[in-house]
């Protein structure tokens, strides 16, 4: 049986919740809330505030509580700036957010520079070179993901200590960290946009220097907009693709193509408790529910953002209502639809499906 469905029995007042969790609609189930381009932006810069907000409040004053709660509210502005980023911004590349092209790079541009992120004209050339030819060389991903050390085969306790090693690395942040600025100061780019740039530096010293909120500053803006941002950017990533299914081929035929991808759809089946004592039905569900809580609802609010979780459908149907992907691939499916695969599970499982660890 499909692991959500064995969450079907489970109360009616947490089926929208567990459908956000896990990606997966029920047969039948329609949405709680019709989700549009426009709400999924505006969705992204309320988790963003909401993120600030929390860490502001937790700085006045500061007491023993404010660390989990400045921690939290990282991880909260770092979500909010990933769906702008990977969201939002991703489908204006495409043309899905705004209904004309201008309107589409005007939000792009300001995304891009609100984040310190790549233009919107080279971002747009280098991931519609990761569709033409995904998991290849030529794909920016794939040769970012390479520098870092990934390769395939190796051992769990290897990937272990690599993972470990990008996640805290001073020198592997910097240097994703600088390339981000690089990229919005360099001439070869519209004068536009470069302008953008200097008067968003500009406004943000001038305001900083008026109100004197530079540790602010650092902790509720740059923090999350560099470790943990760089940190959620590069798991996600980790996870986008089977990357050596192909050997980084560039002539894949469709079949192939479909293969590189799969949804990343977060949980597990329900606990089967026939036959166990009430004391270890109680474990088995508590067990469960722990895991829905503190796994896989932080990876879904946190990392895997928005659309981003029936990514098999984004790159077999680019032009679908993206808003609604979880329905549109549920109507796929059902209408008899066959290149999609799936990964159940958490972060950790879908790390394992992207194949550069060896097999047991």
């Amino acid at each position: 049986m499909h692991p959500r469905e064995t969450m079907q029995h489970l109360p009616r007042f947490v089926q929208g919740y567990l459908t956000f969790v896990t990606g997966v609609p029920l047969p039948g189930e329609q949405p709680l809330i019709h989700w549009t381009p426009a709400k999924a932006a505006l969705l992204g810069f309320a988790q963003t505030a909401a993120g600030v907000a929390l860490g502001a409040f937790a700085l006045r004053p500061f007491t023993l509580w404010s660390l989990p709660l400045l921690v939290l509210s990282w991880l909260t502005t770092a979500g909010g700036m990933r769906r702008l980023d990977v969201v939002i911004v991703h489908q204006t590349l495409h043309g899905k957010v705004a209904k004309t092209e201008r309107g589409n790079r005007i939000l792009g541009e300001l995304i891009t520079t609100l984040l310190w992120r790549v233009p919107y004209d080279l971002n747009r050339k280098e991931h519609l070179l990761h569709h033409a030819f995904p998991c290849s060389m030529k794909d920016v991903d794939t040769r970012y993901l390479i520098s870092t050390g990934m390769r395939p085969g190796m051992t769990r306790g290897e990937y272990h200590r690599y993972m470990l090693k990008m996640l805290l690395s001073p020198k592997a942040h910097w240097s994703f960290f600088s390339g981000r600025i690089k990229a919005n100061f360099t001439r070869h780019q519209p004068r536009y946009r470069l302008a953008m740039s200097i008067a968003y530096a500009t406004m943000t010293l001038g305001f900083l220097a008026a109100t004197g909120l530079w540790a602010e500053w650092l902790l509720l803006w740059l923090v999350p907009a560099s470790f943990f941002f760089q940190n959620a950017t590069f798991l996600y990533t980790q996870t986008e693709h089977r990357w050596w299914l192909f050997s980084h081929a560039e002539k894949l035929t469709r079949q192939q193509r479909d293969a590189l991808n799969f949804a990343r759809f977060c949980g597990e089946p329900t606990p089967d408790v026939v036959g166990l004592t009430p004391a270890r039905r109680t474990a088995a569900w508590a067990k469960w529910w722990m895991r829905v809580f503190f796994v896989h609802t932080p990876y879904r609010m946190f990392v895997l953002v928005g659309d981003t979780v029936q990514h098999d459908l984004h790159h077999t149907r680019p032009s679908c209502d993206w808003a609604a992907s979880a329905y549109e691939r549920r109507t796929d499916l059902t209408g008899g639809t066959r290149n999609y695969s799936e990964v159940w599970g958490s972060l950790l499982d879908h790390l394992y499906a992207a194949g550069q660890v060896r097999a047991r």
